[in-house]
């Protein structure tokens, strides 16, 4: 068992289960009841739990604000999907990863609203059987190397991931289903003409609720980029 301090003071207990064994564990214990994020791969049988601290969750929910913003501008609806536990249907009942934020975007989000409108068993059913357009990973931490494996089997299309801690100011986008995945994007796929310097700038604007400086950013690089 591995306990470590992230870039951003969150704290991530990580260890490997038998994988023939991850069924009947997760049948039996609720992981959720030991930390607030749980990430369980099935197929590997890696366990990482995460407890976010303030700033971990701070840069996370500025993500929600900076989609707002770009789906506002670019006409792209985004429904915002926290930190909900995704797996395959034919992965086993509690396991699955939570992401710090996740979008449908899009014609997908025009869909789930659909399900919504039908009732919770069509959104629960959807939700199973349709993975989210993006997740965003906030931190370094032990388990990113085995993250977007688990993501591209999922049929995520892209990943973002952010760290802001101290000196470090780094984003990185991922391509999660080319061909030899994970591929790195200089613009995001999802979002047009969003590349990882301005998430940088626009993640800490959003941080800091500067939401209209925000938005003429948003207007004058990723909607002049888009356009082209």
């Amino acid at each position: 068992m591995e306990r470590v301090i992230g870039s951003m003071g969150s704290e991530y207990i990580r260890f490997r289960l038998d994988p023939e064994s991850v069924p009947l564990l997760t049948a039996k214990f609720d992981w959720n009841s030991l930390a607030r994020r749980v990430f369980i791969d099935p197929v590997t049988g890696f366990v990482d739990l995460m407890t976010p601290s303030p700033e971990h969750e701070l840069h996370a929910r500025g993500t929600d604000r900076l989609l707002d913003a770009m789906g506002r501008r670019l006409g792209i609806r985004a429904i915002h999907l926290g930190s909900t536990r995704w797996r395959r249907p034919d992965d086993p009942d509690n396991t699955g990863a939570e992401p710090d934020a996740c979008y449908y975007l899009g014609e997908t989000a025009e869909r789930w609203g659909r399900a919504y409108a039908q009732g919770p068993a069509e959104r629960e059913t959807f939700e199973l059987n349709n993975p989210p357009d993006l997740v965003v990973e906030v931190e370094r931490s032990p388990g990113d190397r085995d993250k977007p494996a688990f993501y591209r089997r999922l049929g995520v299309p892209e990943m973002w991931r952010i760290d802001i801690s101290g000196n470090t100011r780094e984003a990185l986008m991922l391509d999660l289903q080319a061909p030899h995945s994970p591929a790195e994007l200089e613009l995001s796929k999802m979002l047009p003409g969003a590349g990882p310097d301005f998430v940088l700038e626009a993640l800490g604007l959003a941080i800091q609720d500067r939401l209209d400086e925000l938005d003429t950013l948003i207007a004058e690089r990723v909607g002049r980029e888009a356009r082209q």
